[in-house]
């Protein structure tokens, strides 16, 4: 049992928001949604808990491991905290509106997980994301990351990078490489990990053909600007078709968003393979200097909506608004609190309630309350003029 001077602890991970900072974190909440509507998405808002079935659609996730569960008294079945968000959008999509062309979504809400995504991570991040719905070709791709990038403008993020990569390049090597499944899994580790050592010494215990050995040596090594589309081109000249229209894409993808952001600057990292059993295509994250992890993920994700009976061809984002606003270089302001005096007049009653109707924020003070207009955080005061109030400054 808690002490009782111990009460006032939050678990670790969680964290509230004080004034003034919820006050921006609610004005960047809904700047973002204003933004997200203005490109046609529509806010969905999921439900806190469901039956962890339906949570889990994708077998081997870490979301499945930061996932709090509970037993539900009326039906006796395992449910969930929901720890992300894109599940319960796919099974919106799939199940529930059921649109034959593209849809939208969009949502701003909080998630409980078991473990922070990192260290700078908190278990209960207030994610803000986008899902496109309906739409395989390079078009929704380059749709979603461009409203990433203008999201992040809102936020006052200063110069992020965009990191984009593949899932289908290092997917489908390691498929030719043939290996068995835990020596896949430790081969891919150790692609992801770009430790050099690990990869020549799986590659010696399982031989490759030539070709194949040389380009999963060099795999870790196309990363950088633009140019590794070249190198790659050259190192995978004879892979499968597969891979090389995961090179078509990016291509394409990258040539599109040079266009649109001229000054936007663009990574590739070709042997990225975040979420191996869950995204199907190009895949993305926002960093942005000083901060260790990404603010922003990303990627495409086909097929999720089969767990709900209807396959469909997704992409989208989410990020934690909390860190957006933490690493926001934008001035928020703070508006002006205007001090009402202890009076009971008609006049005074209606002074205040115009100023709040028209966005004003106004504290009246009680008869007899000692603090001062200062001490409340006002910097402006009604004060009486004849038989008119007026606003001055403090």
């Amino acid at each position: 049992m808690t002490p009782k001077s111990n009460r006032w602890q939050l678990p670790d991970g969680v964290d509230e928001v004080l004034p003034p900072r919820a006050l921006q974190l609610e004005t960047l909440r809904r700047e973002v949604l204003d933004l997200y509507g203005s490109w046609g998405y529509q806010l969905v808002n999921t439900p806190l808990i469901e039956f962890l079935d339906s949570l889990h659609i994708v077998p081997g996730s870490e979301l499945q491991l930061s996932t709090f569960t509970l037993v539900d008294q009326l039906s006796g079945r395992t449910m969930g905290v929901r720890s992300d968000i894109t599940s319960q959008a796919a099974r919106i999509d799939a199940h529930v509106l059921q649109q034959n062309g593209p849809t939208r979504l969009c949502y701003a809400d909080t998630v409980l997980r078991t473990l922070p995504n990192g260290q700078l991570g908190s278990r209960s991040p207030r994610l803000v994301g986008a899902e496109l719905y309906g739409h395989s070709g390079v078009e929704s791709d380059l749709e979603v990351i461009s409203l990433l990038l203008h999201t992040l403008a809102i936020a006052g993020i200063d110069q992020p990078l965009v990191a984009i990569g593949h899932s289908n390049i290092c997917r489908e090597l390691l498929q030719a490489a043939n290996l068995s499944p835990q020596a896949a899994d430790d081969l891919f580790q150790a692609l992801q990990n770009k430790a050099t050592t690990d990869i020549e010494r799986l590659l010696q215990q399982h031989p490759q053909p030539i070709e194949l050995a040389e380009s999963l040596r060099q795999l870790p090594n196309l990363h950088g600007d633009v140019a590794v589309l070249t190198r790659a081109r050259t190192l995978l000249r004879n892979a499968s078709r597969t891979l090389q229209a995961a090179l078509d894409q990016l291509d394409t993808l990258v040539a599109a968003l040079q266009l649109r952001f001229p000054h936007q600057q663009i990574y590739l990292d070709l042997c990225e393979l975040r979420g191996y059993d869950y995204h199907t295509g190009v895949i993305f994250s926002a960093y942005v200097d000083g901060h260790g992890e990404a603010i922003a993920n990303g990627g495409r994700y086909d097929g999720i909506g089969a767990a709900f009976g209807r396959a469909r061809p997704a992409t989208g984002f989410d990020a934690d608004l909390m860190t957006l606003l933490t690493l926001s270089k934008r001035n928020f302001g703070q508006p002006d609190l205007i001090y009402a005096p202890a009076d009971n007049s008609t006049e005074l009653a209606r002074v205040i309630s115009e100023l709040r109707h028209s966005g004003k924020r106004v504290i009246q003070a009680f008869a007899g309350q000692q603090d001062s207009a200062h001490s409340l955080g006002c910097n402006q005061q009604l004060v009486q003029d004849g038989r008119t109030w007026k606003t001055a400054a403090l």
